[in-house]
């Protein structure tokens, strides 16, 4: 097996492994076994569990910010790039729940970790706001709106729903109706 092929192994365990325990309760042994490795294989990736889970999170945000790109870029109208939005969100948080939405990761985790959450938070923001400068350019929204209220508003109306469905109602992502809350979304904005 490649070196990098190894690597994503443990990034995926260690995703597993913290998303049902936390960050503090997360044990080396157990994101090992988790990988089907030894211990010591880890160390030979990761220096630490600070290490691992900075590059856990690293690959995560790699990940969304890659597939949010092109789900936007399939989009030619802002409606229809919400739309991928909000689809692509919904699978993404349906695929990583645990880890994004447990307390016990996020009030455990080291102040350098929460400033590099939030540096990959900030880049993903303007990915939003930056498809609503586009849709002023293009007329599909008003001159005269704040792109980086609407991208807050875009941003916030979509992870709230989508976690409702998923969280409280258990919908699938595709079940949800991504066009009705793009539209909604939209109609305040045109």
């Amino acid at each position: 097996m490649a070196k990098s092929e190894k690597r994503l192994e443990i990034l995926q365990a260690a995703l597993k492994v913290i998303s049902q325990v936390g960050f503090e309760g997360a044990k080396m042994e157990d994101i090992a076994k988790e990988a089907g490795i030894g211990k010591g294989t880890i160390y030979e990736y990761f220096d630490s569990k600070n290490t691992l889970f900075q590059e856990m999170l690293r690959h995560c945000a790699k990940e969304f910010r890659e597939g949010l790109s092109k789900a936007l870029a399939e989009g030619e109208t802002l409606l229809e790039k919400i739309c991928n939005f909000s689809l692509y969100g919904a699978n993404f948080l349906n695929s990583h729940a645990l880890l994004l939405n447990s307390p016990l990761v996020s009030h455990s985790l080291p102040e350098e970790i929460r400033l590099q959450m939030k540096e990959n938070w900030d880049s993903l923001f303007k990915l939003i706001e930056d498809e609503v400068k586009k849709g002023i350019f293009t007329h599909e929204v008003q001159p005269n709106i704040d792109p980086e209220m609407a991208a807050s508003l875009i941003i916030g109306g979509v992870n709230q729903y989508i976690a409702i469905k998923i969280f409280g109602d258990r919908f699938a992502p595709e079940e949800m109706d991504h066009t009705g809350i793009a539209k909604l979304i939209l109609s305040g904005l045109s």
